[in-house]
């Protein structure tokens, strides 16, 4: 297996390599969406160029891109002390990037990723690309944007502490890296009593290890950097815990469209834990092939040499002014599937709370979510904006999911799904499949139809109102010890033991094939 460091080339080189054979659009830059996009790309290109990477251009030339677009980005930053979005760039950056609305939310990710940068290759940069990142650096600083008090524990503080050391580091202000030294141990003591409120927290444990592993880079006091550490371990015991094989098992507070059905952000596990096929088409690789912090063996041991089957039972605070209000999580793994889920669901923005789903290991080309939803009302996405209607019971290999809607319009849209490609066949009010080394038993209370899209099923109930649906999964070596040695075993056997679904009230029991029951009666 490869090591952290060459890992990490990999995906600087595959980035790297991507920039080189983008055209740059009008403006100079290569996206006119997400402006960290830019950032991302043009700082992976410069630093392939300068490790003599072998690129689809000459190492002038990719430097000379890179320094272009990243001087390009820079320019876009608002520098008017006077201005009420003084130290901020726009966000989606629309046909004209010079008149783009400014965004608060670039500059918590992006400005300590640039301090980052500018640290490590300012040396080595053309003088005045130098200058433009010492003058946005200068500007960040005396914004402040990064001192709203320490409130929720949530991504965008956590990026606000660390930009208060990166820049007290860079500044020589003590004070202020005093007081971000308090944030972590803040931080750190109420993630260790209460967990996280942004439990799952797809795209944004992402942004915390990102913004704590720039800060641990570049800070100089000791203490502090021992404290970044061990509040960066606990994050990652975090996710190893939900690791599964380049996917995140269990459910997730909030899921983005390469976080569901498919787990497609992958590139800092790979970097990280390396157990899997780096994918050519790998998102959001924002920083993961440019930090320097590696997790620890232990860390990474726990995920390589894990013992299945394999559980957790975790609570997690609804929020950090209700923590007495507690959420709770199961997550069962075998080692070719695992089922997890949320039992309670919670009012989340814009209903992108992702309470459950079988997960899979990713795979190119295909889904790796097995899961339904009844979708809100006006979901642009049907499969990533729940309605309430839902109430789950789940253990181990088993899930049950009833829907109750109560307004018209919910009673309208009947329940949606997703499973991965596999082989599929159909029964009565049923479908059954083989993905990789995993059967998988789908039964529906109502008729439903499904389509074969190019990276699985998407399944849609023909009804509205209410609704269920229970998911059986097990592995074809557990299988074998109850007699079944085929997808037209599984079939028979499952044909024969349908669940038991009723509608007043309304309610599923089943037993699963290792004599497991399971059953849920809707509160409403």
């Amino acid at each position: 297996m490869t090591d952290f460091k060459e890992r990490g080339r990999q995906v600087r080189k595959l980035i790297a390599d991507q920039a080189c054979t983008m055209p740059l659009l009008p403006s100079g830059l290569w996206f006119h969406g997400d402006i960290r996009d830019n950032f991302y790309y043009a700082s992976y290109l410069y630093a392939a160029a300068i490790e003599d990477e072998q690129l689809a251009v000459g190492k002038v030339a990719a430097i000379n891109k890179a320094t272009s677009v990243l001087l390009g980005v820079l320019s876009l930053q608002d520098r008017d002390p006077g201005s009420d979005t003084y130290g901020h760039w726009p966000l989606n950056l629309g046909e004209r990037p010079a008149q783009a609305p400014i965004n608060r939310l670039p500059v918590e990710l992006m400005g300590c990723l640039i301090a980052v940068f500018n640290q490590r290759y300012g040396d080595s940069l053309p003088s005045a690309l130098r200058s433009s990142l010492s003058q946005s650096i200068e500007h960040m600083y005396l914004s402040r944007y990064y001192a709203a008090p320490l409130r929720m524990y949530n991504h965008h503080e956590a990026k606000h502490t660390a930009a208060a050391i990166l820049f007290g580091t860079i500044k020589q202000d003590r004070g202020l890296v005093q007081s971000g030294g308090e944030r972590v141990r803040s931080t750190l003591a109420q993630l260790q009593a209460h967990g996280m409120t942004e439990y799952g927290i797809l795209p944004w444990f992402w942004h915390w290890t990102q913004a704590y592993s720039a800060a641990w880079e570049i800070v100089q006091d000791d203490g502090i950097r021992a404290d970044i550490e061990t509040l960066l371990e606990w994050l990652w015991k975090e996710r190893a815990d939900h690791y599964f094989q380049g996917a995140w098992a269990g459910p997730h507070s909030r899921s983005l469209p390469m976080d569901a059905p498919a787990d497609r952000c992958v590139a800092f596990d790979y970097v990280q834990f390396g157990d899997f096929p780096l994918p050519l088409g790998v998102q959001r690789a924002e920083y993961a092939g440019l930090l320097a912090y590696e997790i620890s063996e232990s860390l990474r041991r726990q995920v390589l040499e894990r013992q299945y089957p394999f559980e957790i039972t975790r609570d997690y605070p609804s929020s950090v002014l209700e923590q007495d209000q507690t959420r709770h999580s199961y997550v069962y793994m075998d080692e070719h599937f695992a089922l997890g889920g949320m039992l309670e669901r919670a009012s989340e923005f814009d209903n992108e709370q992702h309470r459950w789903d079988f997960t899979f290991p990713i795979r190119d080309g295909s889904v790796n979510q097995a899961y339904f939803v009844h979708p809100a009302a006006n979901a642009k996405d049907k499969l990533r904006h729940s309605s309430d209607a839902e109430e789950i019971a789940l253990n181990r290999n088993c899930l049950v999911a009833l829907y109750q809607p109560i307004s018209e319009a919910d009673k309208k849209q009947g329940i949606v799904g997703i499973l991965p490609l596999g082989e599929w066949v159909t029964g009565e009010l049923a479908l059954y499949g083989q993905v990789g080394q995993t059967y998988l038993a789908v039964h529906f209370m109502k008729p439903f139809i499904m389509e074969a899209i190019e990276t699985g099923l998407e399944v849609e109930a023909l009804e509205g109102g209410s609704n269920g649906v229970v998911l059986e999964a097990i592995s074809t070596i557990e299988a074998a010890a109850y007699g079944i040695s085929s997808l037209d075993d599984f079939v028979t056997d499952r044909g024969r033991n349908k669940p038991r679904f009723t509608y007043i009230p309304l309610s599923a029991s089943y037993v699963s094939i290792t004599g497991m029951p399971l059953s849920l009666r809707h509160s409403r």
